[in-house]
C-alpha cells in the first residue's frame, strides 16, 4: 500500500488564476477600455465611410442612368428632326424640279401637291390637295417641268389627277408644224395615242405634239411629246407619241387655272 503525497496547490490554482485575472483587469482596465473604444470607433468610422461610399455610388449611378436616358431621348429627338429635315429637303428639291417652267404660256397656274394614289398599284391616278377657286364642274390641265402630263377631274367633289398613262386621260393637241388636230389619250406611263388626226394631213415620226387649247383644259403650245409611229384607222390617222413629261413622280404639279 503506497501513500500519495498531498498536493500543496490543490484547490488553490483556480483562486490564483482568478486573482491574476483580477489583477490584470485592475492594472490594464483603462488600456482595455481605450482599446475597445478605439476599435469601436474604427468599426463605426469604417461602417459610416462604407455606407457613404455605397450611397455616393448609388447616387452617381442613378444620376448617370438618368443622364443616359435624357441623352437617349435627346438623340432620338434630333434623329426625328434630321429625318424630317431630309424629307423636307427632298420634297423641296422635288417641288423645284417639278415646277420648273421651260416656257411662258401666259396663263395662270397654281402649284399643288399630290396627296396620294387613288388606288394602290395605279400610279396614274392621284388625289390632289384642294387649290384656290377649285370648281368641280370643270377639268384642269396638269403641267410638270414645262410639259403637259395629265388632267384634273372631279371625283366625289375632290380634285383627282389623271396622268398621261391612264386611258381616261385625254386632251386636245396639235401634231407637227402643220398643226394637225387630234385628241391625245393615255396608253402607258411613257406613251399616249393621238387619235382622230385628219387622214389627208401629212405628219411624220419625230413631229412635236403640243396642246391646242381648244378644249379649254390647257393653253395653246404646251409641249406634250414627239411622234414615234403613225398608222391609219377608220378614215383617220393615229399617232403613237413618247411623252416628254414624267408621269411617275408627280409629287408637285402646276394646275392650269381658267
Amino acid at each position: 500500500m503506497s501513500l500519495r503525497k498531498p498536493n500543496p496547490f490543490r484547490g488553490k490554482i483556480p483562486f490564483v488564476a482568478g486573482a491574476l485575472i483580477a489583477l490584470f483587469l485592475v492594472t490594464y482596465a483603462s488600456d482595455i477600455r481605450t482599446f475597445f473604444n478605439a476599435f469601436s470607433i474604427n468599426v463605426q468610422t469604417y461602417w459610416i465611410d462604407a455606407k457613404e461610399s455605397v450611397s455616393t455610388w448609388m447616387t452617381r449611378h442613378i444620376e448617370q442612368a438618368k443622364r443616359i436616358e435624357r441623352l437617349e431621348k435627346e438623340v432620338a429627338r434630333w434623329q426625328r428632326r434630321t429625318v424630317a429635315c431630309r424629307s423636307d429637303a427632298a420634297a423641296y428639291r422635288a417641288m423645284m424640279a417639278a415646277l420648273q417652267m421651260q416656257n411662258d404660256f401666259n396663263v395662270s397656274m397654281v402649284p399643288v401637291p399630290a396627296l396620294g394614289y387613288v388606288t394602290p398599284g395605279n400610279f396614274q391616278r392621284l388625289w390632289l390637295e384642294n387649290f384656290p377657286d377649285y370648281d368641280f364642274r370643270r377639268n384642269y390641265g396638269v403641267v410638270r417641268a414645262g410639259y403637259a402630263v395629265g388632267i384634273v377631274v372631279n371625283e366625289g367633289g375632290r380634285p383627282m389627277m389623271i396622268l398621261g398613262g391612264d386611258p381616261s386621260c385625254s386632251f386636245a393637241v396639235y401634231v407637227g408644224s402643220i398643226r394637225a388636230p387630234g385628241i391625245a389619250m393615255g396608253e402607258d406611263p411613257r406613251h399616249m395615242i393621238v387619235r382622230y388626226i385628219p387622214e389627208w394631213m401629212r405628219i411624220a415620226p419625230g413631229d412635236e405634239v403640243i396642246t391646242s387649247g381648244l378644249d379649254r383644259i390647257f393653253p395653246i403650245g404646251v409641249p406634250v411629246g414627239r411622234v414615234l409611229s403613225i398608222r391609219r384607222q377608220e378614215g383617220f390617222k393615229v399617232a403613237k407619241i413618247e411623252l416628254y413629261g414624267d408621269t411617275l413622280h408627280p409629287n408637285f404639279v402646276w394646275v392650269v387655272r381658267p
